[in-house]
């Protein structure tokens, strides 16, 4: 196994425990199994019967509802679970790692979970968030190419050491991410912008629209279906990611009422310059947006 300090252009594949075998773990590990000269991986799930599905699906993987197996021989583990989850495992994980490992994860609230684990594994710990994933979850949803030119956000801070930040670069690099680095506090305040105000945005969206008559429904078209296709995320987890990341959320939420409000006021004056105004700047910035 390469010791700390070793270059990364190794003879020996690079020893990967995934702990978590969802949409986000169990796509990484169809992205790096499909390596096998560059990647030896193994995937921890909670219950035996997770555990079976993901030896079944992930071909070239090994799977184990064991952590002191998965984790036993590895050069770097990625917690691909909820945010809690990932704090949770902290103790437990730092008990079980070969000395040399290294830890990286794939949390959505950076400065918490950063925090949490830096406090438990120092310099050993980098954090990333991959920017993918999709309305559909579990491993049954995972597919090999889910990170296939997606962002990833490395979030190294002084603490960081330069063979786990390497080591994370590398897995998600061969995952076919792109990588960008930024500190935890800004990661948070940007992506409660871009991806945890649309999520809230998206479930209003929904409940304001048919919990009074869920049957309209049926007379929905495209529009209807692409503003709110995220509002279908796990409610537990999205829960999670909007309490950790609470004062960046409520700052954007009061933005998004302050712009409501614009388009109130506009209506109810019956004023059709500022209604097409209010539309053709949102029409600008959204044309602005590489997607």
């Amino acid at each position: 196994m390469p010791l700390l300090g070793q270059d990364l252009s190794r003879a020996l594949s690079l020893r990967v425990a995934i702990l978590g075998p969802g949409l986000i773990g169990g796509s990484l590990a169809m992205a790096l199994s499909r390596q096998q000269e560059r990647f030896h991986v193994s995937v921890w799930a909670r219950r035996h019967d997770a555990a079976l599905e993901a030896q079944s699906i992930l071909a070239g993987c090994h799977a184990t509802p064991n952590l002191e197996e998965a984790v036993s021989r590895c050069d770097i583990a990625v917690l691909c679970m909820s945010p809690h989850a990932i704090e949770a495992s902290a103790k437990s994980l730092a008990s079980l790692l070969p000395a040399a490992a290294v830890v990286t994860d794939a949390g959505s609230v950076k400065a918490r979970i950063v925090a949490s684990m830096e406090a438990v594994f120092g310099d050993r710990f980098a954090g990333a968030h991959p920017m993918a994933g999709s309305e559909q979850h579990g491993l049954r949803a995972a597919r090999h190419d889910l990170y296939s030119g997606a962002l990833c956000l490395l979030t190294p801070t002084p603490i960081t050491g330069k063979r786990a930040l390497d080591l994370a670069r590398e897995v998600w690099s061969a995952a076919g991410c792109i990588l960008r680095e930024m500190p935890p506090a800004a990661h948070d305040a940007a992506l409660a912008r871009v991806s945890h105000l649309p999520h809230a945005a998206a479930a209003a969206l929904v409940r304001a629209a048919i919990s009074a008559d869920p049957s309209l429904v049926e007379l929905s078209g495209g529009g209807f279906r692409d503003s709110t296709r995220i509002a279908g995320g796990p409610a537990p987890m999205w829960a999670e990611i909007l309490l950790d990341n609470r004062e960046s959320m409520l700052t954007g939420i009061r933005d998004l009422q302050k712009e409501l409000q614009i388009l109130t006021l506009a209506l109810e004056q019956n004023d059709r310059a500022a209604v097409e105004q209010f539309l053709s700047e949102a029409a600008t910035l959204r044309s602005r947006t590489p997607l």
